[in-house]
């Protein structure tokens, strides 16, 4: 920060938070108390009516009045953030079309134009025409991977300059934890042994269904009596993942947990015989670092941005390819020397991503904003 200047006052489009958005909450969560943390900055985070937020933090919150998101975007936000003073609006993926202040737009990934069927046909279309408008109208475009930041390029054409990558960070929570201990505190959940965990909301794109018949694949080759736990709210198209599930003889060993709160997912992780991340599109693949962080034998996709976030910390693996997968998941739970070596460089892989570091990269991105508002 330049002596003598004022701290950059961002408006921050929270509405994601108490939301149990899981990705989009947790980004606007840690970054915003990243955020908070700095002298160079004054956060002013934007929330529903009635919203607390989730951590003690600096951040100030003004609530919103309206949850409608086409009021929120195109009138409230602008107008309530210029009469507070602030110097930018910083949104997630949809842009106000009109603002009398730089707006700056986080695109975390473009699966939407990258891979047709992950999305209902009227999602898609409205994903390609909204986030399209919002990155030519944005000052700035933040993205949390290299490989985003090339389809960003890619399909919408914008100047380079203005899309800056801020990778995700992991909170200091996220750590090994003594698996007896993780399953004391999980023993109201009556868990099975020995599991395979699976952390996301149920979308197409998570590939869970090829989990389940790849796990299958697995029992019948020898592998053991391998569960599956799914924490994770069910999606569209669910009913692919149920039919999978029955077509496998799956329902016997497959365990829906729904939503987890931060504090049993810490404890999941660590007790976990192996955490599976087979998702199709990744714009970063949070999960797959907080599960390196506690020390977890990981075994995730080697597409899209994973393998930047993954590093030589997890078994990286063709998620079309479900009997690479089965051979994957069977190896991580039974090859002893592998497993010490992932348990042992996963919290490395993972030390090397802070949510201060994601600020600091955010807080670039606003000069940018600025100047090129100027």
């Amino acid at each position: 920060m330049t002596e003598g200047a004022a701290p950059i006052k961002p408006a921050l489009d929270a509405h994601v938070v108490g939301r149990r958005k899981t990705g989009n909450e947790t980004y606007m969560v840690n970054l915003a108390n990243a955020l908070a943390r700095r002298a160079d900055v004054r956060p002013l985070a934007y929330v529903d009516s009635g919203t607390q937020w989730p951590q003690p933090s600096a951040v100030v919150t003004r609530e919103l009045a309206s949850k409608a998101p086409f009021r929120r975007i195109m009138f409230e936000l602008p107008s309530r953030a210029r009469r507070d003073g602030c110097d930018l609006l910083h949104v997630q993926y949809v842009a106000p079309p009109l603002a009398r202040l730089p707006i700056v737009t986080a695109i975390h990934d473009v699966s939407f134009e990258d891979v047709p069927g992950l999305f209902s046909r009227r999602t898609q279309m409205r994903l390609k025409l909204t986030v399209r408008i919002s990155a030519a109208r944005s000052a700035a475009i933040l993205t949390i991977s290299e490989y985003t930041r090339a389809r960003i390029l890619h399909h919408y054409h914008v100047d380079p300059d203005k899309v800056v990558v801020t990778p995700l960070g992991v909170d200091s929570r996220w750590r090994p934890m003594d698996r007896d201990a993780a399953l004391g505190y999980l023993a109201e959940l009556h868990l099975p042994s020995p599991f395979v965990l699976a952390v996301g909301n149920l979308h197409p794109r998570k590939n869970i269904a090829r989990l389940v018949r790849s796990i299958a694949a697995a029992r019948k080759a020898g592998a053991g009596d391998l569960h599956l736990v799914l924490a994770g709210q069910r999606w569209w198209r669910a009913g692919d993942l149920d039919r999978a599930i029955e077509d496998s003889g799956a329902t016997e060993w497959v365990r829906f947990l729904g939503y987890v709160e931060d504090a049993a997912l810490l404890a999941l992780y660590s007790a976990a015989d192996v955490v599976a991340y087979p998702s199709l599109y990744e714009g970063f693949g949070l999960p797959v670092i907080e599960a390196l962080a506690c020390g977890a034998v990981v075994v995730a996709s080697n597409t899209t941005a994973i393998p930047e976030v993954a590093g030589d910390a997890a078994l990286l693996v063709d998620p079309l390819d479900e009997a690479a997968l089965a051979d994957a998941v069977t190896r991580a739970y039974a090859d002893v020397e592998l497993r010490s070596r992932l348990r042992a460089v996963g919290p490395v892989q993972a030390s090397k991503f802070s949510w201060d570091r994601c600020a600091g990269d955010v807080v670039q991105g606003y000069r940018l904003a600025l100047q090129q508002h100027r």
